[in-house]
């Protein structure tokens, strides 16, 4: 996605859709931050252990929606 950034800089910008795309790669990034645990913990729902896969999905789930919202001004703006 950094690289996409760099090679489609011209037509990002034409679109005004930097800051789109900057909102797909940071929540991506921040699913490669390190653990400082040295187990992973999946508890159930909300429960008093974290629960990495529902963390990931929050993660996953703001890149899905940056990756739309910036399909959209792609096409439209």
């Amino acid at each position: 996605m950094r690289a996409a950034k760099i090679d489609f800089e011209s037509v990002l910008t034409n679109k005004t859709a930097t800051v789109s795309l900057d909102q797909v790669i940071d929540p991506l990034e921040d699913t490669q931050a390190a653990i400082r645990s040295p187990l992973i913990l999946n508890g159930k729902g909300f429960g008093i252990f974290a629960n990495h896969s529902l963390v990931m999905a929050s993660y996953i789930s703001r890149a899905n929606a940056g990756i739309i919202n910036l399909h959209d001004l792609l096409e439209h703006g």
